[in-house]
């Protein structure tokens, strides 16, 4: 159930984090300049980056195995593995203007690395006791 819950509020911390950022990028108009049916389009787009890192991070659930979890390059690949390889889809996606890709990519590997050194560190003290 913890990495479940890892994986629900990565997806929602790193969402509004995304929604927060595409507010401030329109108001201080770096983006979204045209007055046009597609201005609010910025915000779907970080909400769906957002939902394919939460799909991504499905593989987290293989630290249910003790093998993976106590290993540490098994548990960062667990982690990062899917989330990186869809940072560099998107890099190669974007290819002309790959900024705004990555930059919706961000607030979810920072939530993400966050968690992950806080599941270690509660690991290392699980396993000293």
């Amino acid at each position: 159930m913890k990495y479940l819950k890892i994986i629900v509020f990565c997806f929602f911390i790193a969402s509004v984090l995304s929604l927060i950022g595409v507010f401030v990028l329109q108001s201080t108009g770096l983006i979204g300049k045209a007055d046009t049916d597609f201005k609010n389009l910025p915000y779907g787009i970080a909400i769906g980056i957002n939902f394919c890192f939460f799909l991504s991070s499905f593989t987290i659930l293989l630290n249910l195995q003790e093998h993976i979890r106590t290993n540490t390059l098994y548990k960062a690949l667990s982690f990062f593995l899917l989330p990186c390889m869809f940072v560099l889809f998107l890099l190669f996606a974007s290819w002309d203007e790959p900024w705004p890709g990555v930059l919706f990519c961000v607030p979810y590997l920072i939530v993400l690395l966050i968690f992950f050194v806080r599941s270690k560190k509660q690991d290392n003290r699980n396993y000293k006791n």
